[in-house]
């Protein structure tokens, strides 16, 4: 992982939808929809634990979509948009 935001996101997301495999080979820009890790109902359980994870941090309803959300990358951006310092 390139970046301690990064690293903490994909392990929310092995956590949440890999039983904790963090050997999975996860992409900082796989789409975590496209690749089955998840679906869109994922994606608001996925926004819940990245709050629980970043304290401080409220992901709006319309930041809950395939493009805000829908990779490492992009929940990477999106944290970094709301003031989450490396």
């Amino acid at each position: 992982m390139s970046n301690l935001i990064e690293t903490r996101v994909r392990d929310v997301v092995c956590r949440l939808f890999l039983d904790g495999n963090t050997a999975f080979p996860l992409d900082a820009n796989m789409s975590l929809i496209e690749s089955g890790i998840c679906d869109s109902m994922g994606l608001v359980t996925l926004a819940t634990a990245i709050e629980k994870e970043f304290p401080g941090v409220r992901i709006q309803d319309q930041d809950i979509t395939h493009e805000a959300m829908g990779s490492l990358e992009a929940i990477t951006q999106l944290l970094r948009a709301r003031g989450v310092d490396e």
